[in-house]
């Protein structure tokens, strides 16, 4: 069994000598060790140094490192990382929980990360439920911002009127043909109710 160490800090300003230290401990060498400089909040398969250690990794092999949270500060991102670690085989070991992925113990912590991990993702939909229902009730507008003012669209009906297509509407106002028709429909579907009622 081959094993590699990761070690990780946020910023250059922080050492990461005590994780090394940790790792030296456990028989790792310094060429068995990865390091990045990078947030934790970084999500795990884009940091250079562990997307790296990730392809050099085979079934059999062990990843150690010395805190859980030097893998990522998001639980489901940490989630995800042992979840693809397992499903290649490749063993992981947590030196300050004790914790080994292929042992029983492990499984049962896997287990009850997994059940925090569901729980947060549920805390953070419920969070963006509210927000969003404090955000509508303040009068803020969701969605995607207008590509098209009052006037403009004023503007575009009134061009509508003296004849001119879709495509040359849309041309002068710089958006999509699409757009457009999204407005003259609605003044071709006003004319018809109009005519309607006159006959």
């Amino acid at each position: 069994m081959r094993r590699y160490g990761y070690v990780r800090v946020s910023t250059e300003h922080q050492t990461n000598d005590p994780q090394i230290l940790v790792l030296r401990q456990e028989g790792l060498s310094d060429e068995q060790i990865t390091q990045d400089v990078i947030s934790g909040g970084v999500p795990a398969l884009h940091r250079p140094g562990l997307s790296c250690l990730l392809k050099i990794l085979q079934s059999g092999d062990c990843l150690v490192a010395a805190k859980l949270d030097r893998l990522g500060r998001d639980t489901v991102d940490v989630i995800g990382l042992i979840r693809i670690l397992n499903e290649r085989g490749i063993k992981l070991r947590i030196i300050n929980i004790g914790v080994e992925t292929h042992t029983p113990n492990g499984r049962l912590f896997l287990t009850i990360l997994a059940g925090f991990s569901e729980f947060e993702r549920e805390i953070i939909r419920e969070r963006t439920i509210a927000g969003l229902a404090a955000a509508r009730e303040a009068g803020v507008r969701l969605g995607r911002k207008p590509k098209l003012t009052a006037a403009q669209k004023s503007h575009v009906r009134m061009l509508a009127t003296t004849g001119q297509t879709n495509g040359q509407i849309a041309q002068v106002m710089g958006v999509s043909v699409s757009t457009i028709q999204r407005l003259t429909a609605a003044i071709d579907s006003s004319k018809s109710r109009i005519l309607g009622m006159s006959s």
